[in-house]
């Protein structure tokens, strides 16, 4: 028999209807010619690389939070600006434990509907390092990010996305300010612990993190209805097809480039 929980949960999925998007600015693929034009030199635009990208490592290793890699589904980018790089933003899976967030986000305490629907439909800004400090570009980027992020992911991962989240080291001059003008929400402070393991076999044990800061932001306020299917496992053919599919998914969006038109 159901619980309350599920029951209530199948109800409103039964009910749901998906809202039209936000309205914002369509986000476009940028071909290589319009660089070539005077009128385009000063365009922003996020290009899709790999996390072992040689530029992105490079920019990566500059960051304030140590480079050590990133687990599950995963879209990085290269942020170039004046036709130079200047700076890395990426999305992944999001964090499991996180009690601010899921109040934020209404997130059932079920974890069978937590882990299948509600988590794989948000996207953690595992990094942001932005190495031009011009007046608003970093509140642009995140704006293009987001949008751009939220299509690729669905189109990747199948998963049509709900919001964001991110955490941040405060400091003296590090408190997200450029979320703040995004219009991310501050939820909170994290516990200060996490569980790790060695391994996806090994048992978990907790340790001790620095207390960061929690933001997010909603981008399509509704409830998630489709399930994530995970293949990390690789074991049945299903996986293992889907894990292919993943692969080939990514090769081909690398390189691409996505901008707002002006």
């Amino acid at each position: 028999m159901k619980n309350q929980l599920e029951f209530n949960f199948a109800e409103e999925v039964s009910k749901q209807t998906r809202p039209a998007s936000s309205g914002e600015s369509q986000v476009r693929v940028l071909n290589s010619a319009p660089l070539k034009d005077k009128n385009k030199q000063n365009i922003l635009f996020l290009e899709v690389c790999s996390r072992n990208n040689s530029i992105y490592q490079e920019i990566r290793n500059r960051h304030y939070v140590d480079n050590r890699g990133t687990h599950g589904q995963q879209i990085h980018f290269l942020i170039n600006y004046c036709n130079k790089y200047c700076g890395i933003i990426s999305g992944a899976s999001s964090v499991y434990g996180v009690k601010a967030r899921d109040v934020f986000f209404q997130i059932p305490k079920n974890q069978h509907i937590k882990q299948k629907f509600y988590l794989p439909a948000i996207i953690n800004n595992t990094v942001f390092r932005l190495e031009n400090h011009e007046k608003n570009l970093g509140t642009k980027i995140l704006k293009l990010w987001r949008n751009t992020i939220a299509d690729l992911w669905e189109k990747i991962y199948k998963i049509p996305v709900i919001g964001f989240e991110t955490f941040i080291i405060e400091t003296n001059y590090r408190k997200g300010c450029m979320y703040k003008a995004d219009n991310w929400v501050y939820c909170g402070i994290t516990s200060g612990s996490t569980k790790t393991h060695q391994g996806m076999s090994t048992p978990a044990q907790r340790i001790k993190t620095t207390q960061k800061l929690i933001y997010c932001k909603w981008h399509n306020k509704t409830i998630p209805t489709t399930p994530y299917e995970g293949c990390w496992k690789m074991k049945t053919h299903k996986e293992k097809t889907r894990a292919r599919e993943l692969s080939n998914l990514k090769k081909s969006i690398l390189a691409t480039k996505y901008y707002y038109e002006n």
